[in-house]
């Protein structure tokens, strides 16, 4: 597999441009949605070493994840399917926590 990275080092003059130059060119525009995953596993476990509860945990990281996703999809990073996955996750949290 051949990356062109000169056309990414030498085109690109702002921050924005390199990151998606990089998502475009080498992780085939799954940067942002891998960014989003590892928010969500670093707040969830971080709610839950607090507070000892999984689903204010699962709420908290998906509420987190989801006000970044739209900001990453905004700018490029993210497709707009990774908008709906906290929105899905969450609800599904919101489903099991009101049958309790």
């Amino acid at each position: 597999m051949h990356y062109n990275l000169t056309s990414i080092a030498t085109n690109e003059t702002t921050i924005l441009s390199f990151t998606q130059g990089v998502n475009t060119v080498l992780m085939k525009d799954m940067l942002g949605v891998l960014i989003l995953v590892g928010l969500w596993f670093v707040v969830f476990i971080s709610v839950i070493a607090s507070t000892n509860d999984l689903t204010k945990a699962g709420l908290t990281s998906g509420f987190i994840t989801f006000a970044l996703a739209l900001s990453l999809t905004s700018i490029g990073l993210a497709p707009v399917f990774a908008v709906f996955m906290p929105l899905i996750v969450t609800a599904i949290l919101v489903a099991i926590t009101w049958g309790k």
